[in-house]
Formats: structure tokens, C-alpha cells, sequence
């Protein structure tokens, strides 16, 4: 039992870590990309202007939601985790349900396409922001579904 407690509190970390630092690194990158962008189709988008955002704000809501992505990765683990294309198979599942398929009507979501005006006057750099969605899970993915000590081994042949 304390073994099991291990294991899931270890995982928990992971990802949570793995989450936070992924989330920075994209934004650090995404940022400057998307910095031209006029404070009116931001606002007209749903955001809130960039010297409005409290930034500890932000941290917390990382942590808690890279604990609900542990928590539910955990559900799945053993039909992901060191399986062939298991990455794969969680990178389509947190694409499908959190991007596609949101229950709220949420810009490119099948529901936001339904339910939202298209909104014009964007600029291209802000269409950046599709691929850093669709990048962040696949890193994600790619990080909780390996399994390292396994492929340091096989990388530097120890067995």
C-alpha cells in the first residue's frame, strides 16, 4: 500500500512539474509572438488585457490544473504509460475533450463554432496561439507517457 502511495504521489509531481514548465516555456515563447496584437480583439476574444492578469493568479491555477490533469492521466495510466503510441492515445484524448469538445461554448471548440460570432480584424500572429494548443498536450503527452529510466537504458545499452 505505501509502495502504491509512492508511486501516485510521485506521478502527481511529475505531472504537475511537468505541466508548470511546459505552460511557462510556451507562453515565454508564444508571447512575443503574439505581442502585436490590439487590446480590442483581445477584449472582443474574451481576455483580459495583459496588465489586468495577477500573475500569482496564474501560477495557482497552473498548479491546480496540473493536479486535475494528474488526477485524471492516473485513471488512465495503465492503458497509456509505457504502450505503444500511448502518447498518442493521451495527446487525442486531452485534444478531443479539451479543445474540440469543451462543454462551453469556447473559441475553437465545435461549440464555440456553433454558438460564437467569427471575430474579425485578427491578426495572423494571433492564430499562433492554435498550434501552441495544440503543442503544449503534445509535449505533455510525450513527457508523462515515457518512460526515462527505460529509454536512458536503451539509449546507452544497460540492461
Amino acid at each position: 500500500m505505501k509502495e502504491h502511495k509512492r508511486e501516485r504521489t510521485v506521478f502527481f509531481i511529475k505531472v504537475i512539474t511537468a505541466h508548470i514548465i511546459i505552460y511557462w516555456v510556451f507562453a515565454f515563447i508564444a508571447m512575443p509572438l503574439t505581442m502585436d496584437y490590439i487590446d480590442d480583439i483581445v477584449e472582443l476574444m474574451g481576455y483580459k488585457p495583459l496588465d489586468e492578469i495577477n500573475m500569482a493568479g496564474v501560477f495557482i491555477g497552473q498548479i491546480i490544473r496540473g493536479f486535475l490533469l494528474a488526477l485524471v492521466i492516473w485513471w488512465i495510466k495503465d492503458s497509456i504509460i509505457g504502450k505503444k503510441l500511448g502518447w498518442l492515445k493521451l495527446w487525442a484524448i486531452l485534444i478531443i475533450l479539451g479543445i474540440f469538445n469543451t462543454y462551453s461554448p469556447a473559441q475553437g471548440s465545435i461549440q464555440g463554432m456553433i454558438y460564437l460570432k467569427p471575430i474579425e480584424g485578427i491578426p495572423a500572429s494571433m492564430s499562433i496561439g492554435f498550434l501552441e494548443l495544440l503543442a503544449q498536450p503534445l509535449l505533455l503527452s510525450i513527457v508523462v507517457c515515457t518512460k526515462w529510466t527505460e529509454l536512458k537504458n536503451r539509449i546507452f545499452k544497460k540492461r
